[in-house]
């Protein structure tokens, strides 16, 4: 059985911007669940009412010491530890979740000692399960699709049309695999090789120089749950050096996942659930760094300095004049990102799966006519189809006696619902095997 890596953080309610009171209870994170583990996640899960990674158990109601963790008052923290830890000596019970705290600040505590100075441009929550929305990026930088579920990302290259899949048994049990894209067809998958990395791997992005590589990955070497990693290709070996942290304030003691940086634009974004809602996340916009600049502990007042690291509150990081100007300049190029057209950012006019790599959003994204007039006569379809339905419901709720006009519409739907399936089929022959 795979290693239990058991993780701390906290959760907790945000305010519209995006500040805190309080977070709420310290959880930990199993990566692999035997059948009773199995059971009792979905247990939690059921009463959370929310069906997306990451599954939480709570191990602690220790509010207060959850908190400082989160916060990053390491010091404060392990001393309340310690005295929980005589407390539970005294009383012959088990120390183990106090010990594991004990650990987490000495390592966090460490952390701060290489405090990335990044500009923090702007953040915004929005829902988990559809996050991607929020990230204004080109087709240039490539396509990044969520899973239904919610918890998993792949990414499609500009490059050669190179595809990087998470793969596993489920969200919690992922390797990163390669496929290249040809004739609309994926090749056999390859495993990437050389990133180090003991644990699941997740949200890839993958820079246009092919060889600046960023993932989320879920590992004993991490500060909790999924964390941020940098990497580079090395074309001799031709597979990737050993992946780094890539530390505070990029990573929490929450989810860090799916970094993406526009070089062009000289904007990046990551996504984080620290500080919030069990179905929210919070979009970070940044000004990446060419290289780390990292913030001077033994200079830095330490409350600044957590304040950059844990962004707990942006207004209460310290910035020079020109650090607010730069940050100015940024907010304009995030309004003319977002003023483009973007599969992600763009409207949707509908939505057609043709395979497990493309997918159409408007009618100019089919490659031929055929498939564009076909396509029209779907989305009529597709809306006759739906007003059916609303009035089949109708009918039920207001004659639900009347049983022969409801038998008729039921067969029509039938019908009508064979039909449009028969058209998808259709529709996909046309556009990749013609």
């Amino acid at each position: 059985m795979k290693k239990i890596i058991t993780l701390i953080l906290a959760c907790a309610a945000l305010t519209a911007s995006a500040q805190i009171d309080s977070i709420s209870t310290l959880i930990s994170f199993q990566t692999t669940k035997s059948k009773q583990q199995m059971e009792t996640n979905q247990q939690v899960e059921a009463e959370q009412q929310v069906d997306c990674y990451p599954y939480l158990t709570p191990i602690s109601s220790y509010e207060e010491l959850s908190t400082e963790v989160m916060q990053l008052q390491f010091g404060k923290a392990d001393a309340a530890a310690k005295k929980l830890i005589a407390t539970a000596k005294r009383r012959h019970e088990s120390t183990a979740d106090f010990d594991k705290i004990i650990s987490i600040c000495h390592k966090g505590e460490n952390g701060l000692r290489g405090v990335d100075r990044v500009i923090i441009v702007d953040s915004v929550v929005v829902d988990k399960k559809d996050f991607l929305k929020a990230y204004p990026i080109s087709a240039d930088l490539g396509i990044l699709t969520l899973s239904d579920k919610g918890d998993i990302v792949q990414y499609q290259t500009q490059l050669n049309g190179m595809v990087l899949r998470p793969e596993g048994t489920d969200s919690t049990d992922l390797q990163l695999t390669r496929y290249y894209l040809e004739n609309e067809r994926l090749t056999e998958g390859t495993a990437i090789e050389g990133l180090g990395i003991d644990g699941d791997i997740n949200y890839p992005f993958l820079m246009p120089d092919g060889q600046t590589f960023y993932f989320a990955a879920r590992s004993d070497d991490g500060y909790g749950n999924y964390d941020l990693y940098a990497t580079r290709y090395d074309s001799d070996s031709k597979r990737f050096y050993q992946a780094e942290n890539m530390g505070f304030p990029y990573n929490s003691y929450a989810n860090d996942y799916m970094l993406v940086i526009d070089e062009a634009a000289h904007l990046g974004w990551f996504a984080s659930d620290r500080y919030q809602p069990y179905d929210k996340v919070c979009i970070y916009t940044f000004i990446p760094n060419d290289s780390r600049q990292t913030i001077d502990y033994e200079t830095t007042d330490i409350d600044e300095l957590r304040a950059a690291a844990s962004l707990l509150s942006l207004a209460a990081i310290p910035m020079t004049d020109e650090q607010k100007q730069a940050k100015v300049q940024a907010k304009q190029r995030i309004k003319q990102l977002t003023s483009r057209l973007s599969p992600l950012t763009s409207q949707k006019d509908f939505e057609f799966v043709l395979n497990d790599t493309r997918t159409c959003y408007t009618l100019d994204d089919f490659k031929t006519s055929e498939a564009q007039q076909l396509c029209r006569e779907w989305i009529q379809k597709t809306k006759n189809l739906t007003a059916l339905n609303e009035q089949l419901q109708q009918m039920r709720e207001t004659s639900p006696t009347n049983r022969q006009p409801i038998l008729n519409l039921e067969a029509r739907i039938k019908e009508l619902q064979a039909e449009t399936h028969n058209l998808e089929k259709h529709i996909r022959t046309v556009e990749l095997v013609k």
